[in-house]
């Protein structure tokens, strides 16, 4: 293991504990870029969050697409802070596929829109398009392969950090639940913002989290070498587990915690190989 951190692993270990211990779990000449490719999810997956209007989002995306272009064509980039310039290498060193940084990042205009997917299936693709890819990147990154047990271990980490999120998306008067599914248990979008527990909420939520397992599911049925990119399931798998003994109810107050036992089943599930 490296003695010293990198500036993105510096960041997510403030701001993202879970994807930090994974990266310890790679091999020392993958750890950096590992971090780098999970910086660059994050910041790309809060570009709404961090604009008022939607065509700044779009610029934002489209800053981007040309810094990665930069790479791809030997240019020089125009990477911001030292975090860039970390992605930027990650990219010139591995010759990542462009193609998939490219259907990231159109799935990502998305978020701009601030709706909800019609459905289920395609939430799922939306998932796949944007978690999914990212998972595959780092699988690549550490394996130079990808791989479908990848995308969906991927997609069931995207799935859920948008449970997680619920309580956000309330305040902010957004909702990510598919239409049909809250039409399906009969949630109203007043309901949700309501911030008060409920049935039909709480049914929604459980639906989606028997999604989150069946991915991770198909996944372990790929029977696929386990690296740090798979290793993800302790963690989402740990939040499904509390959000369960609480009903499914994303706003209860007791569904935090538990970062310790997620780090010994980290190890003890590294050290099996089995994810």
């Amino acid at each position: 293991m490296t003695s010293r951190l990198s500036l993105c692993a510096q960041e997510l270990k403030k701001s993202d504990h879970d994807q930090y211990l994974l990266g310890l779990y790679t091999p020392d000449d993958k750890r950096d870029g590992f971090y780098a490719l999970q910086l660059f999810a994050q910041e790309t997956a809060r570009i709404r969050d961090m604009v008022n209007e939607p065509h700044l989002g779009l610029i934002r995306l489209q800053w981007w697409r040309d810094l990665i272009e930069a790479v791809y064509k030997g240019r020089k980039d125009h990477s911001e802070n030292g975090t860039h310039r970390e992605f930027c290498e990650t990219i010139r060193i591995k010759h990542l596929d462009k193609a998939l940084f490219e259907r990231y990042l159109n799935a990502r205009q998305f978020d701009l829109e601030d709706m909800a997917h019609d459905d289920l299936a395609a939430l799922l693709r939306y998932l796949e398009a944007t978690s999914g890819t990212i998972a595959e990147l780092k699988a690549y990154h550490l394996n130079g392969a990808g791989g479908t047990s990848a995308v969906k271990i991927g997609a069931a980490q995207g799935l859920c950090e948008l449970l997680k999120t619920l309580p956000y998306q309330a305040r902010t008067g957004r909702c990510k639940i598919p239409t049909a599914l809250m039409k399906k248990h009969g949630l109203s979008l007043k309901e949700f913002q309501d911030f008060k527990p409920n049935e039909a909420l709480n049914s929604c939520v459980r639906e989606l989290a028997s999604e989150t397992h069946r991915l991770i599911e198909e996944a372990r049925q790929e029977r696929a070498e386990t690296n740090a990119v798979l290793l993800a399931s302790i963690a989402i798998e740990d939040y499904l587990k509390r959000l369960k003994k609480v009903a499914y109810d994303p706003f209860n107050p007791d569904i935090g915690g538990g970062r310790l036992s997620r780090q010994v089943k980290l190890m003890i599930k590294a050290w099996r190989g089995r994810y």
